[in-house]
């Protein structure tokens, strides 16, 4: 009678009564020989297996995706690719070794890979292409691929490389420093709260990116996120957690500095509008003003012009008419004088004539009397005698 134990994970026939017999080895101890057929990605191969193709997803190891169908290319996917591509070309002979569990959901067959006695597995992980996972209950390969990881994390290579932008110790190396070190004082002037402005936003928003591959790495749902900086993130966290807020408390200062700022300059243009206007009403005012007056010293001069001419033609006038009086006066001393006719009186009988007087024979009515007829008179008017 014959009976089966596990011991170690190595099943044994033993027969009782009888010398004891290894009858079969586990699966941990298999190992086939296989031959290179395609690499997938960087930690998925197909390999001829004997005589048949299989999927061979690489144990304990994971790498940046490329192929998923729900997730875009990652970090250094392509770049784990090609590193896989370099090490296994079509053609290669290698050797698959097994752990507990020979398939996955996928139906992948699960393998330690080994080229050249060296394992695949561990050589993505310590290029830094890779991280160390553990699904139980297959961890054959786990302590050798986290030992790589961790000699590729303490060599700065492929994920813990800073000067590569996608890492997260890339987006440290260029987030970080620029959000620790933004001014405290925000500017006062227009030109400096815009050029603030403009350099604030790139830094917060790489801090924000940074930010969320936090998110990615501490949530779990990036495995490879989680894995490659479980260690690292929290002190990145707590840096992130103390400079982004305080970056985006500075730009909301510049933003209200800057809106203070064009408030006080549209308060400033309307107040020099209106003192524009003011300055063009009252310019109009006194142009009004300064042609009403032109207009009222027009209308003077012409009103005083018209008196001058009146004036002018009054005093012509006037002078015509004294010429003419004068003319007349001139004429009228210059016009004989005529007696004026005496009513006739009846003539007494003529009087014997009387000598003249001694005086050139001029004398008086009474020199003359009952003479009628013309008299002439003497310079002066004074004194006549008869004339003829």
């Amino acid at each position: 009678m014959a009976t089966k134990v596990i011991v170690g994970g190595v099943i044994t026939v033993i027969a009782i009564g009888s010398v004891v017999a290894v009858a079969q080895t586990s699966a941990g101890d298999e190992r086939d020989e296989a031959t290179v057929v395609r690499v997938i990605d960087g930690d998925t191969i197909d390999a001829e297996v004997n005589g048949q193709t299989e999927r061979i997803r690489l144990l304990n190891v994971d790498t940046p995706e490329t192929k998923h169908p729900q997730e875009p290319v990652q970090c250094l996917g392509p770049e784990a690719t090609e590193f896989l591509e370099s090490l296994l070309t079509p053609g290669d002979r290698i050797e698959l070794e097994y752990d507990v569990e020979r398939k996955d959901r996928y139906d992948r067959t699960l393998a330690g890979v080994f080229k050249d006695d060296s394992l695949v597995n561990a050589d993505l992980a310590e290029a830094g292409l890779g991280v160390a996972v553990l699904y139980e209950p297959n961890d054959r390969f786990y302590q050798e691929v986290l030992d790589a990881q961790e000699r590729a994390e303490e060599a700065g290579e492929g994920l813990h490389d800073p000067e590569i932008g996608c890492t997260l110790p890339g987006l440290a190396s260029s987030a970080l420093p620029p959000l620790e070190a933004l001014p405290a004082e925000v500017p006062t002037d227009a030109a400096g709260v815009a050029a603030a402005l403009a350099s604030v936003a790139p830094v917060i928003a790489a801090g924000q990116a940074l930010d969320g591959a936090l998110d990615l790495a501490e949530s779990g749902k990036h495995i490879v996120l989680r894995n490659a900086y479980g260690s690292s993130a929290p002190e990145l966290r707590r840096r992130v957690g103390t400079a982004l807020p305080a970056a985006q408390a500075y730009r909301q200062e510049l933003v209200a500095q800057q809106e203070s700022i064009e408030r006080k300059a549209e308060q400033k243009r309307k107040a020099e509008e209106k003192r524009k206007a003011e300055e063009a009403r009252k310019a109009e005012e006194a142009r009004q003003a300064e042609e009403a007056r032109q207009a009222e010293e027009a209308r003077q001069a012409e009103a005083l012009r018209a008196e001058e001419a009146r004036q002018a033609e009054q005093a012509r006038q006037e002078a015509t008419r004294q010429a003419e009086a004068t003319r007349q006066a001139e004429a009228e001393r210059n016009r004989p004088r005529q007696q004026p006719q005496q009513p006739q009186q009846p003539q007494p009988k003529p009087a014997a004539p009387r000598q003249q007087s001694p005086g050139g024979g001029y004398g008086t009515d009474a020199d003359f009397p009952g003479y009628t007829g013309p008299r002439c008179y003497a310079p002066g008017g004074q004194v006549w005698r008869p004339c003829g």
